[in-house]
């Protein structure tokens, strides 16, 4: 049922380091940064690739502890079908205030969306 590892991925990353992370990606590696207003205390770093990859940055002063870390995407061609089975299974999904997206648990708290092959977006 699932395609691929999808190309983003999104951190958590305490605040206090924003400044530091910013230096390294932008100044040092030169990646393509912008920030994305979605109402959080701060805006999310958006750092993105030639090839259409790209990771988001959340800063985040205390995380929930079943929310923190990296969260993954996995790709599909029938996205409904995928969580309806997750559901199935008992795993615990979730909203974040600047997604649209269902977001699932993994036992061990890995998080993680289910998108469709064609996706494209933040």
């Amino acid at each position: 049922m699932i395609a691929a590892l999808g190309a983003r991925v999104h951190l958590l990353v305490r605040p206090v380091h924003r400044g530091a992370f910013t230096v390294l990606f932008r100044d040092a590696l030169s990646c393509d940064m912008r920030e994305l207003d979605f109402g959080l205390l701060l805006p999310i770093l958006l750092v993105s690739f030639p090839d259409g990859s790209a990771f988001s940055v959340e800063f985040a002063s205390d995380p929930p502890e079943e929310s923190s870390g990296t969260w993954i995407e996995f790709r599909t061609d029938n996205v409904p079908a995928v969580q309806q089975k997750l559901r199935e299974a008992g795993v615990v999904s979730f909203r974040h205030p600047g997604s649209s997206h269902d977001y699932f648990r993994a036992p061990g708290g890995q998080v993680f969306r289910v998108l469709d092959v064609g996706y494209r977006g933040p």
